[in-house]
């Protein structure tokens, strides 16, 4: 099964949505330390794809979740 995760950014913490089925469903932040997002990376799969902000720390995110992950996408709404 195919998901598209939506991930905003923050300071400490990351909010999360994913598309599925046709749903979006709303989950808990995530915290934006390594073991936090490896925590958060243990519960996806390579069918995922992640849709991540262009922001300050995005490649951090980008890092540490592209191996648990098919694709991360950063994008930028100003483009």
């Amino acid at each position: 099964m195919r998901r598209v995760i939506g991930v905003e950014i923050h300071r400490t913490f990351a909010e999360v949505v994913f598309w599925e089925d046709g749903r979006l469903r709303i989950t808990a932040g995530v915290d934006m330390t390594r073991s936090g997002l490896e925590a958060f990376g243990r519960s996806l799969s390579k069918t995922d794809e992640i849709v991540v902000e262009a922001t300050g720390n995005a490649m951090s995110l980008v890092r540490v979740l592209s191996p648990y992950v098919g694709r991360v996408i950063v994008a930028n709404s100003m483009r």
